[in-house]
């Protein structure tokens, strides 16, 4: 099936248009494993680095499959890098998709113009029809999804799934054909129901923000150090799947409410609102500890850091800020920091 890219900082990509219009939303992730040496010619050193990795494997070729991609306005370094992609990725069809910052009523119309327009788009382009129907139908899917990630997620508080795995989970549902995702996560359901909980092991239960951390090896490598995430509120996580959209009236204007509503990522306004979401969650899975991860020069986090580090520390709650570069030998690096807050908490 052809596939339309999606390039998100913020999962405000409202994947059911992409559906409707009979494509699967693929969502793009970097490889921390390569250098990005073509897109260092077209952005400063000191741009974020997980969007320039993602630039560097667009110029190279991205998957066969991709027809088209949509930018969703997320961080500047998302936002002025969809012009850079028009200019060197070799794809006919880019739509740039205005997610208001503020949460308004005026926000709201704002957005559901601009999903009309992007509706609009995909018709004109792709010479095909996007029916309320179809939209209605594709919101009910999407809404079976989020409802069995809920489920799913709930099992690494109960200490039956690692972080790690879960991560991998919502990755590969993230670019899957949806059909083919559902009967994936109802596989894993039913799997995890029979798995009884790890050994008693003395697992610190963090709660996990920052950037968006695509790369499950470093999930993986954080695990490895005696941490269990039992909750996070990331873009490759809770942030996916925490509500469903309204299934009775105008789709449209359902989609765009809930992405209004859903819990405030790092690039929208104001940041307070965002720290009332990571309060209520670390009560919520009791967690011991926090940790902050921000890939190097990802403005939004390093912002929000010292304001989330002063409440946490009001709260009496161990928190951990580590800034990053998008490679997997930085990992090692970080083993000291972890280690000590692990023995910390």
């Amino acid at each position: 099936m052809k596939k339309i890219g999606i390039f998100d900082s913020g999962v405000d990509t409202p994947e059911e248009i992409i559906i409707a219009a009979e494509f699967t939303p693929f969502r793009l992730f970097g490889d921390p494993t390569i250098e990005p040496n073509k897109a260092n010619e077209h952005i400063p050193p000191t741009h974020c680095v997980w969007t320039r990795n993602l630039l560097e494997l667009a110029i190279n070729e991205l998957d066969k499959d991709i027809v088209g991609i949509v930018t969703t306005h997320g961080c500047d370094r998302t936002n002025r890098e969809f012009d850079i992609w028009r200019e060197c990725v070799d794809l006919d069809f880019m739509y740039f998709l205005n997610s208001p910052r503020k949460r308004d009523n005026t926000a709201l119309k704002f957005f559901i113009n601009d999903i009309n327009e992007f509706i609009t788009q995909l018709e004109d382009h792709f010479k095909i029809k996007i029916t309320e129907d179809k939209l209605k139908e594709a919101i009910k899917k999407m809404n079976e999804i989020r409802q069995s990630l809920r489920e799913i997620s709930d099992y690494r508080k109960k200490m039956i799934i690692t972080g790690s795995e879960f991560h991998g989970i919502v990755k590969s549902v993230q670019q899957l054909d949806k059909d083919e995702a559902l009967e994936f996560l109802k596989s894993k359901q039913e799997n995890l129901r029979k798995r009884q909980p790890f050994s008693k092991k003395d697992f610190k239960k963090i709660l996990l923000t920052g950037s968006d951390l695509d790369d499950t090896e470093f999930i993986r490598y954080i695990e490895s150090l005696g941490f269990q995430i039992v909750i996070d509120d990331l873009g490759i996580g809770t942030k996916y799947f925490v509500n469903d959209v309204k299934e009775n009236g105008n789709p449209v204007e359902n989609i765009a409410k809930y992405h209004i509503n859903k819990p405030i990522h790092s690039t929208k306004f104001p940041s307070y609102q965002r720290f009332e979401v990571l309060k209520k969650l670390a009560t919520e899975y009791n967690i011991d500890g926090v940790i902050n991860i921000a890939h190097k020069f990802c403005e939004p986090v390093l912002y929000d850091h010292p304001y989330l580090r002063q409440k946490f520390k009001e709260l009496g709650i161990p928190y951990l800020f580590i800034e990053m570069t998008y490679s997997r030998e930085a990992y090692k690096q970080l083993s000291t920091r972890f280690s000590a807050f692990a023995e910390m908490i």
